[in-house]
């Protein structure tokens, strides 16, 4: 009797134990559960203001890890918490990341990829990021060159005004430490939305399909991202190819939308390694390239009264952005200014827009 009471007592324990962990793991995956309202209720990407934040580590050793086999490295991330009455430091892992600007010729201070564990980020604006990318300055000694970095920033913000399709970003002022020498640099970048929240946001999933045709996508998403790039003068990009772009969908069967990312060969911004395209003529009257499909008269239309009718507040986003220089401001302005003139005049759109675009093969 007693040896099948101690059995009874044993297998118990046993399946209590088994609950208790279940539950335990349910617990940790329902925490990691993202979907829309959550990403929208997360700190990181609900204002726009200004994070002061401090990285300090082994500097030095971590952007010169620009092998391909690259590492994480440890460092410590000083932030305050939401509230602002005291300041947290947290123990991350970054690494560097990118292809252009990770090689020393064209950027000696290269992006970053930034590791958070989830547990220790509560109540900062961290929270619920665990993984994000960040566009750092490119280039330390050259003065005021962080501007070009807000630069790209306001061009995310301006994308955002016409679709949540979009990266949302979060502009910081940055001060390294480097261990070693106590060397301090402040610099502005900012932090990029992890691709799958970008996705989950919109109800869809990444789709990695390489050969997607323009045409093939969200059409009118389509021709507003065309144009877009168009305004910025950026022509690095390419959606069959998935170059600078992330296609996301609902399913593999749904009707799938182009989201485009890294805007810094933009002519907008005119970063030092920037160059025009072989394809545009240095006499040419607009020093940009249309790289969208010869849409239809009605989409083009439709999409040039859209972009009038958002013209004051992409200028709003550039002329009330208080940590750009005048300079730089009235760079923006203008180049803005001429894609606006060219949407203005039939003579223009015919030749920098129908006449250098492909056609969109019959019955698509």
């Amino acid at each position: 009797m007693f040896v099948n009471t101690l059995s009874l007592a044993t297998k118990f324990k046993k399946g209590f134990s088994t609950i208790l962990f279940l539950l335990l793991v349910c617990t940790v995956f329902a925490t990691k559960i993202k979907n829309r309202d959550s990403l929208l209720s997360l700190p990181m990407f609900s204002s726009d203001q200004l994070i002061k934040i401090e990285i300090k580590g082994d500097l030095l050793g971590l952007i010169n890890d620009i092998d391909q086999e690259r590492s994480y490295h440890d460092c410590t991330l000083k932030v305050q918490n939401l509230e602002k009455e005291k300041w947290v430091h947290l123990n991350v892992k970054i690494k560097t990341r990118g292809n252009f600007r990770l090689r020393k010729q064209n950027c000696n201070f290269p992006p970053l990829r930034f590791k958070i564990p989830v547990s220790i980020a509560k109540g900062t604006v961290f929270e619920g990021q665990n993984r994000l990318k960040y566009v750092s300055h490119c280039q330390s000694q050259i003065k005021n060159y962080d501007q070009h970095t807000i630069e790209e920033y306001l061009i995310y913000k301006m994308y955002n005004v016409i679709t949540d399709h979009s990266y949302r970003v979060r502009l910081t002022q940055t001060t390294f430490i480097e261990t070693n020498t106590n060397d301090t640099l402040v610099k502005y970048g900012f932090f990029l939305e992890d691709k799958d929240d970008v996705a989950t946001r919109n109800g869809k999933t990444i789709l990695n399909f390489k050969n997607i045709k323009q045409y093939d996508v969200d059409r009118k998403s389509m021709v507003m991202l065309s144009l877009f790039q168009l305004m910025i003068g950026n022509a690095d990009w390419d959606v069959t190819r998935l170059h600078n772009i992330d296609v996301i969908s609902v399913d593999k069967h749904s009707i799938p939308v182009a989201v485009p990312y890294d805007f810094d060969w933009s002519g907008i911004i005119n970063h030092s390694y920037f160059t025009l395209s072989p394809k545009i003529d240095p006499d040419a009257k607009y020093k940009r390239q249309y790289k969208g499909m010869q849409w239809s008269r009605e989409e083009l239309e439709n999409a040039f009264m859209e972009f009038k009718e958002l013209r004051n507040i992409f200028l709003e986003k550039i002329t009330t952005c208080q940590y750009l220089n005048p300079e730089n401001r009235n760079k923006l302005v203008s180049y803005i200014d001429e894609f606006y003139h060219l949407i203005n005049s039939k003579k223009d759109i015919r030749n920098e827009i129908l006449r250098k675009s492909s056609k969109i093969p019959s019955g698509t």
